[in-house]
């Protein structure tokens, strides 16, 4: 993409806003640019989508549930110490209060795109280091988790967006639900039953260069005036094919 076609966007005042977690989604091995620019255009606000509340839930307890960990292990080291996949990462001592996403914004004046987003958490070392902590509850498996590339990119956002460098440290941790029938005596209680999750925590490499790639494509499909061809076989533009017929 040329340097004049990137300032054209920016001439016009074309300029874009997006979160970490959609601009990862062009790093995706099924990758669809058609429908990466209907999302573009319509700022992501797309028909009948819904996010159940009880992920939220999930997420707000795994947090309140490391918190909980950190703050005993500092009150107690050797009467409380960090569980294996916290301990891989370093001596934790603290974490952070993290800002609303939209008070939390970085302007990338080269491609004209304003980035948004915020980590799950961030967490602090003996050593000084700030670490970028992303849960994702799901099973990890290593040759197999298709959305891992996004969620490189995903972190590394949140890296720009937080100032932290090479030093510091970037790491997802899967939480994933042990659901084996085995563990059903165990977990059963008063209000109801528990459900457990098996930690593993996966590094995230340091990678600016990721961005940049993101970025650049983002804006190179955003200034088409007609959306670019889809993915062949992508399910999503076969559903819109169908709504249109369906509206004619």
């Amino acid at each position: 993409m040329s340097r004049q076609h990137i300032w054209k966007g920016l001439i016009m005042g074309e300029m874009i806003k997006i979160s970490a977690k959609n601009l990862g989604q062009t790093a995706l091995v099924d990758f669809c640019p058609r429908c990466y620019w209907i999302k573009l255009k319509l700022s992501n606000k797309l028909p009948w989508q819904t996010f159940p509340s009880i992920f939220s839930s999930i997420d707000s307890y795994t947090k309140h549930m490391a918190h909980h960990i950190i703050d005993n292990h500092k009150n107690d080291l050797d009467k409380n110490p960090l569980p294996p996949w916290m301990a891989d990462i370093g001596a934790i001592t603290g974490y952070e209060k993290i800002p609303h996403f939209s008070k939390n914004l970085y302007q990338d004046k080269k491609s004209g795109i304003t980035l948004s987003g915020i980590p799950d958490d961030i967490w602090n070392d003996a050593e000084g280091r700030r670490i970028i902590v992303d849960f994702k509850t799901q099973r990890w498996t290593e040759n197999q988790d298709k959305l891992l590339p996004l969620y490189l990119v995903q972190a590394n956002v949140y890296s720009v967006l937080f100032n932290t460098s090479e030093q510091d440290g970037m790491y997802l941790i899967y939480m994933e639900p042990c659901t084996e029938p085995s563990r059903c005596p165990d977990n059963v209680v008063e209000e109801g039953f528990r459900l457990c999750f098996s930690s593993k925590t996966v590094p995230v490499k340091w990678d600016r260069g990721l961005i940049r790639n993101a970025l650049s494509r983002t804006r190179e499909i955003f200034d088409l005036d007609k959306p670019p061809d889809s993915l062949s076989g992508c399910k999503e533009c076969g559903a819109v094919e169908n709504l249109i017929n369906l509206l004619k």
